[in-house]
């Protein structure tokens, strides 16, 4: 779930980044379109085009008369789209056959021939681009060129008059838009998600979970990182293993002064009087309490080299449940306290380490004899349970004590909290 919300968050990230690009770079080519500010560089191209064009047909009307010179127009309009009309020096028409209407061709020499006298040689209204140009020909007459020129249709138009192929367009954009974010939203949380299973892996005790090579072998920070939770995976490892270490070797160096001690004492019975009794009780006491705590150092370190090996093998759970609070029973009852057991008269073999899950509920049952209120009962609930599709054995104990206060709650798993 926690791979699909950060793949999630990444794709839409990145997807509505290129949304947003799309949609700025459209409204800045809208307003640019309108105020002719996208066209600035066409000015030139259309004004170099009036001139080579212009004066080309100038020289086709003077020489070869009206017919040449329309014949030649209407192919220039035809291979760059650029329409020139000719007008004499005082802005009169010159039509050379067919073509716009006279009102028009008169109001547009009127308008070319003020735009010059102002010094304007270009002009943008809605969607046609006008340039003028004043032409001396080499007889010496003077010509003003109107050149007509059909800017793209805005992107407003594009959607009345062909809907289809913009959806088209928009579509193929977003198409490729989701596969591109989705590569790479894949391509930044693939890695992520591992490392972070991998970290769970190690703060739940497994230290040999490898982190992923090809991983490892990144060139950019994911590959940085995950080289350090290897470098800190090892670090842990070697330090865990140097402590249990030496809690072995401690407890077992121990035992050999704690033997001597032993011998020592039971030769001082021999020699003291009684009124050294009570002192050597005392000191055979606390023998007893260190011995019994080396011992448990012991078993911890022994529980630990066994972890992750097989031990166990199908027994009896309930029986083993059964002894554990009998034993319990009998040391409660000076404290008017006790243990009731909840459970079905049978359960089908369970597999198990018996060793270890009988010290497992023993602690667990003690600890809530020494803290529930007196005079009142443990439960002890037994119950057939299934998890993840395998059958299993529920243990629930419950004391009437003051309970665990909830900021210890994370520690008491603990070795010797």
């Amino acid at each position: 779930m926690k791979w699909h919300a950060l793949f999630l968050r990444i794709f839409l990230w990145f997807l509505g980044s290129m949304l947003l690009m799309a949609a700025v770079s459209v409204s800045l080519t809208v307003f640019m379109s309108r105020q002719g500010i996208i066209l600035t560089g066409h000015q030139e191209v259309l004004s170099d085009a009036l001139d080579r064009h212009g004066a080309k047909l100038v020289e086709t009307y003077e020489e070869k008369g009206r017919v040449a010179a329309f014949e030649l127009s209407d192919l220039i309009r035809r291979e760059t789209g650029l329409a020139i009309l000719l007008f004499d020096g005082n802005g009169a028409p010159i039509r050379l056959r067919g073509g716009p209407p006279m009102e028009f061709l008169n109001r547009l020499g009127r308008e070319a021939a003020g735009e010059l006298a102002q010094g304007r040689t270009f002009q943008i209204r809605r969607e046609t681009v006008s340039v003028y140009k004043r032409l001396v020909s080499p007889s010496g007459k003077t010509y003003l060129l109107v050149g007509l020129f059909r800017r793209p249709p805005s992107m407003a138009r594009l959607f009345t008059d062909n809907p289809k192929s913009v959806l088209i367009h928009l579509a193929g954009l977003l198409a490729a838009a989701l596969v591109f974010c989705g590569l790479l939203a894949h391509h930044l949380s693939k890695p992520l998600v591992k490392l972070s299973r991998m970290a769970c892996s190690v703060a739940e005790g497994q230290l040999d979970t490898p982190v992923d090579l090809s991983i490892r072998k990144r060139r950019d920070e994911i590959g940085e990182l995950a080289r350090s939770l290897e470098a800190m995976k090892n670090t842990l490892t070697a330090l865990l293993e140097a402590q249990r270490r030496l809690i072995r070797d401690i407890s077992h160096e121990l035992r050999t002064p704690l033997a001597r001690l032993g011998i020592a004492l039971e030769l001082a019975r021999k020699k003291a009087g009684p009124a050294a009794e009570d002192s050597l009780d005392r000191i055979e006491r606390e023998s007893a309490i260190l011995n019994e705590m080396i011992g448990q150092l012991l078993d911890l370190s022994r529980a630990e080299a066994e972890i992750g090996q097989d031990f166990a093998e199908p027994g009896d759970l309930l029986g083993l449940i059964e002894a554990v609070i009998d034993d319990a029973n009998f040391e409660a009852r000076a404290a008017d306290r006790g243990v009731l057991l909840e459970a079905p008269e049978t359960l089908p073999p369970v597999h198990m380490n018996r060793e270890l899950v009988r010290r497992a509920v023993e602690n667990i049952v003690r600890n809530a004899l020494r803290y529930t209120a007196e005079g009142t009962r443990i439960e002890v609930r037994v119950t057939e349970r299934e998890k993840e599709g395998r059958p299993g054995v529920s243990i629930r104990i419950r004391d009437f004590g003051p309970g665990v206060p909830e900021g210890e709650l994370p520690r008491i798993f603990q070795p010797f909290y």
